[in-house]
């Protein structure tokens, strides 16, 4: 049960590290999954094109933290999405 310390209601002292109150830092927000339920949502290919390209956006202004080359996956997949949904319009 959550204790109030100073104003806050979690003491990030006393979390464990990688528990759900952990500070994700860097961690990635967007996945494969994310992409692909975009890809295959039921929104209308605008839309959808629309959210590819924003969430492409995100990972492009975090790419400078990627140390670990990690988010070019992710991009290569947003890419392959748009394409494939722009060939279809």
């Amino acid at each position: 049960m959550p204790v109030e310390k100073f104003g806050s209601i979690i003491d990030p002292v006393d979390t464990q590290v990688g528990g759900d109150a952990d500070i994700s830092g860097i961690a990635q927000t967007i996945t494969a999954d994310d992409i692909n339920a975009v890809l295959m949502a039921p929104q209308s290919t605008d839309q959808r094109l629309e959210t590819l390209k924003a969430m492409r956006a995100e990972l492009e202004a975090r790419s400078h933290a990627d140390f670990g080359n990690e988010m070019a996956p992710l991009i290569n997949d947003i890419d392959a999405a748009i394409e494939h949904l722009s060939a279809r319009s």
